[in-house]
């Protein structure tokens, strides 16, 4: 029996992680422990190839998305998640204690501690539009979180924009959404509040980073039990321009333009569409109502020894 199915997107972080995916097989050459790697060919390919491997630990390499989708492939499974970081943005590794070395974070894939981590899921109302890959049915499960609106549509527009990766790829993708962007009033539901407001965005989190550096939730536990959800009303470009640096330090909370809540459940409505990702996936791109909720089930997770 495989002991761990490394699956590689080669063409996550545009293209980066073919060769990560070369690196790593002279990483594990001189490892002594049974193993396959697996390349995915197609959106929605690693979830499959994750659903049919039997090896224990099944082992994303790529993004965020690629975790994305070897979650939808796994949970419930009784299978272990590793994560070998080779995307643009690589957040939920922030939140989970996992180095953005290959060496290190395969030495975290063999040693490393297992950690339960919450697994939320997410539906949107209507259904996906065409464009956005099914992998798990007409919902989809999300470890690090879910953005709608303007982060969204900014994660829509870093697959458009060639060559950059990283922080700079979202900055650049940030400033090119930010002239056409439509704020919808919004009417956020979550346990027993709501909020009604003209909305820049709602960003949902397991994990406390997402949009490669964006600290939107920076209180966040990926195994509390709980989602935080930060809301951030329609304000003037002059005010985005002053909020950034703040939400990449995670400094944005008592902005009287800036909300922070909890709950296992949250619903989203619109009054125009809008944008939805998960873990920095889109998964719906003519929204007019989402929600997201944790489930029952835990995904272990390999971290390092200090969650």
């Amino acid at each position: 029996m495989t002991d761990f199915t490394f699956i590689v997107n080669p063409v996550a972080a545009k293209g980066a992680a073919a060769r990560v995916g070369e690196r790593l097989r002279k990483v594990l050459a001189v490892r002594d422990i049974a193993h396959e790697i697996l390349y995915t060919e197609y959106p929605g390919h690693a979830a499959k190839l994750a659903r049919g491997s039997n090896a224990r630990v099944i082992v994303s390499v790529g993004g965020d998305g690629t975790v994305n989708e070897v979650t939808n492939g796994i949970v419930g499974s009784g299978k272990t998640l590793g994560i070998i970081p080779a995307g643009s943005g690589n957040d939920l590794i922030k939140s989970l204690n996992i180095p953005a070395d290959i060496e290190k974070a395969v030495e975290t894939v063999i040693h490393g501690t297992v950690r339960p981590v919450d697994v939320g899921h997410v539906q949107c109302s209507p259904e996906r539009s065409e464009g956005t890959p099914r992998v798990n049915g007409d919902g989809r499960y999300f470890l690090n979180g879910v953005g709608i609106g303007f982060d969204a549509a900014v994660a829509a527009r870093t697959a458009e924009i060639p060559y950059l990766r990283g922080v700079l790829l979202y900055i650049a993708a940030v400033f090119q959404t930010l002239g056409k962007y439509q704020p919808p009033d919004f009417v956020v539901a979550y346990g027993h509040g709501e909020r009604k407001f003209s909305g820049l965005l709602v960003a949902i989190g397991n994990g406390r980073c997402a949009g490669g550096g964006f600290y939107l939730t920076p209180r966040a536990q990926p195994d509390d039990e709980l989602l935080d959800i930060c809301m951030v009303k329609a304000v003037p470009l002059l005010k985005i321009l002053r909020l950034m640096p703040k939400v990449m330090k995670g400094a944005h909370e008592g902005d009287p333009d800036v909300e922070i809540v909890q709950s296992r459940k949250v619903t989203v409505t619109g009054s125009i569409p809008f944008y939805v990702h998960a873990d920095g996936e889109i998964v719906g791109r003519n929204v007019k109502g989402v929600s997201a909720e944790l489930v029952d089930a835990r995904l272990p997770v390999l971290v390092g020894s200090v969650g």
